[in-house]
């Protein structure tokens, strides 16, 4: 009975620490900045998802409600206003009905600045909500990032004293705080209501403090935001020539990031500078490429804005034709210059019907593209979650040998030991045989250590392999062997890995030779040699022990299993041995 009573409180403490561990493991998740992460948006969202399911499973609402916040900010960065909308209201559900009220107050903010663009006056309620319940809270956290965000719209309706006030309400509270994440944002927001005041070298001085900051802690998708902006302060100082190389250097990282609303933003300004510039070619190339991104507005609209500007593309190159056929036509008689004239309006209606199949072609292309990689991605994300319930019944299966089967092992030596001990002097035979047993169990216990150590791994290194072997050599030097052993390690691939079966299975061929080395050869020296070509793998075992016959060989059952590991390797097994002269053993693994 007190055996029930010791599992029962051994098994309360251990789902405790499980349960705090698991809550542990959700914070650190959900505390990943979506701006300042090196992954891309799509991995970032399969983390976060994956991180809501185990939240959910031990119903762990903070863990929920941040869990559906991070999903809503990357549906905002892929311009998925719908989802952006959807899951921040479920997080909001989350965080009021269990009153937590910080979160709340910062996902209230957070809605009303992702708002901006679609609803003026619903991000206006959202922030003021979120506002409020900061200041009656007084959470410092909360406030800096709520100014800042009321200040941006503020700044949008034009009310740019408002939109500094609050700028600035926001930087004191980040200094305060001293909080060096949160001063590129405080910078920006400065530099931008500068911008608009006309204050344009103030404006580039805030920004390029901003993008300093922000490459010490290696925040991409922010360095990329600063560069459009300095880019559109010179646009707006009238100055698109020199806007545009900014313009062109946020551009590459914004899509290594998969930032797709900047990549957008920064495709519509490259097409202002270039039209301003009066190169319509290139104003409508970028503003094509924008198009493809801009996704909340109506394809009716996107279709006037293009055909604005292919009109004034294609004016352009009539009037060209215009002042060539003029020159042409003042040498020549009306017949002429009719004929001209209807040739030269037949070439360039011919060019125009090229020009706009070519483009109706390019962006066909690029749509089946984009098909074409969402179905990769679909694919990839399958094979991931596959992988993952592989890895959660692999390390379900070594918990439940550990805990029972090693447990019961464990059990049955000390129930040996203890009947041995109340032999006492009597049964010296029965003794003998339990001793035996015993220690065969104990030898049980060490293999299956073994296989649980190859199944707690996806891969094995020639590292994990080398220590594993030292591990053998350890145990057989504790016993008081006088045999001296050597291990050597040659690899030209230092990265190189096994899978978890292989490796598994060249281990206890290695243990196999080095054990019969120690009990059946009496070997005075053993020497283990491992090594990676390009090609294949090697291990030799030698040792200069007793030796025996050849024709005996096959008669053991341990060498019959290092035979049988071997062809489950795919592998050759070559063993040379002579009385007296010592045994070999080379196996060879070609490497595929």
């Amino acid at each position: 009975m007190k055996h029930y009573y010791v599992w029962i409180t051994f098994l309360f403490f251990s789902s405790g620490f499980l349960s705090a561990q698991n809550i542990q493991q959700i914070d650190s998740i959900n505390a990943i900045l979506v701006q300042n992460s090196s992954l891309k948006t799509d991995s970032l969202l399969v983390i976060f998802k994956n991180n809501l399911k185990a939240a959910e499973q031990i119903d762990y609402k903070k863990g929920i409600g941040e869990a559906y916040k991070n999903i809503a900010t990357i549906y905002g960065y892929e311009a998925d206003s719908k989802k952006r909308v959807e899951y921040n209201l479920k997080a909001i559900r989350i965080f009021e009905e269990n009153d937590l009220k910080p979160q709340a107050a910062n996902l209230y903010g957070e809605m009303g600045y992702g708002m901006k663009r679609d609803n003026m006056e619903r991000a206006q309620y959202y922030m003021n909500k979120g506002l409020k319940m900061a200041e009656e809270g007084n959470y410092k956290e909360v406030l800096d990032r709520t100014y800042n965000n009321y200040g941006v719209l503020k700044e949008m309706q034009g009310q740019l004293d408002s939109a500094l006030y609050f700028y600035k309400k926001g930087l004191a509270i980040v200094e305060e705080r001293n909080y060096t994440e949160g001063l590129p944002y405080s910078y920006s927001n400065l530099a931008g209501v500068y911008g608009q005041m006309g204050n344009y070298d103030l404006s580039r001085e805030y920004f390029y403090k901003a993008k300093a900051i922000r490459e010490k802690i290696n925040d991409r998708k922010g360095i990329a935001e600063n560069y459009t902006q300095i880019g559109e302060v010179y646009l707006a100082e009238g100055k698109p020539a020199e806007a545009i190389p900014f313009f062109e250097k946020s551009l590459p990282i914004a899509r290594k990031e998969d930032y797709r609303f900047l990549m957008q933003y920064t495709y519509q300004q490259l097409s202002e500078a270039f039209k301003q510039m009066k190169q319509t070619d290139s104003a409508l190339y970028y503003f094509e490429k924008y198009a493809v991104f801009k996704d909340s507005i109506s394809s009716l609209e996107t279709s006037k804005q293009i055909a604005a500007l292919e009109v004034e593309f294609e004016t352009e190159q009539k009037e060209n034709q215009i002042l060539k056929q003029r020159a042409q036509l003042a040498e020549k008689d009306l017949e002429v210059r009719r004929k001209n004239l209807y040739i030269y309006g037949s070439l360039g209606l011919a060019i125009v019907l090229g020009l706009l199949g070519y483009l109706i072609y390019s962006r066909q292309k690029l749509k089946n593209k984009q098909l074409q990689k969402e179905s990769e991605l679909q694919i990839a994300l399958a094979k991931i979650e596959t992988q993952n319930r592989l890895e959660e019944q692999r390390l379900r299966i070594s918990r439940d040998l550990h805990d029972n089967i090693g447990s019961q092992l464990t059990f049955i030596i000390m129930s040996l030991d203890n009947l041995s001990y109340l032999l006492g002097d009597a049964g010296q035979q029965v003794k003998e045989r339990i001793a035996a047993i015993s220690t065969f169990t104990s030898v049980t216990i060490n293999e299956l250590r073994d296989t649980i150590w190859a199944m707690n791994k996806e891969s094995i290194s020639l590292e994990d392999l080398q220590a594993r072997v030292a591990g053998i050599i350890d145990k057989a030097e504790s016993t008081g062997t006088e045999t001296q052993f050597r291990v050597e390690v040659d690899s030209i691939q230092e990265d190189f890995e096994f899978t978890a079966l292989e490796g598994i299975n060249i281990y206890r061929i290695i243990q196999e030779a080095v054990n019969n080395a120690i009990k059946y050869a009496q070997a005075n020296r053993v020497d283990v040699m491992m090594q990676v070509d390009r090609d294949v793998f090697d291990v030799r075992i030698t040792d200069d022990g007793r030796g025996f016959e050849e024709a005996q060989i096959l008669s053991g059952n341990g060498l019959n299993n290092m035979r049988k590991r071997a062809a489950d390797l795919n592998a050759n097994l070559q063993i040379h041995s002579n009385p007296g002269a010592g045994t070999s053993i080379h196996l060879r693994k070609p490497l595929s």
